[in-house]
């Protein structure tokens, strides 16, 4: 099913669904994540990684910067793009 709409925001979504249906074509299937918990700072972190290569690189939303960026497993766990905690005020 093809779906084409006038609207930049429907080209930015195609070009989505573009790459996602090539990363699936090249054996590599996407799955979808939400990392939260006291790594992050309790924020909802979504990711997506795929089950067929323990070693294929991340895609998630670095919180500090609100982007997605491209990262490894053990530095997405480990809380590297989580957005820092507030300074205390003294």
């Amino acid at each position: 099913m093809t779906t084409t709409t006038s609207t930049e925001a429907g080209a930015l979504w195609q070009n989505l669904a573009d790459a996602l249906n090539s990363l699936i074509a090249a054996g590599l299937f996407p799955d979808f994540h939400d990392l939260y918990g006291s790594r992050n700072h309790w924020q909802h972190q979504p990711y997506v990684s795929t089950p067929a290569r323990a070693d294929a690189p991340w895609v998630v939303l670095d919180l500090a910067t609100r982007q997605f960026t491209v990262s490894t497993r053990e530095r997405t766990r480990s809380g590297e793009h989580h957005r820092r905690p507030p300074r205390k005020r003294r």
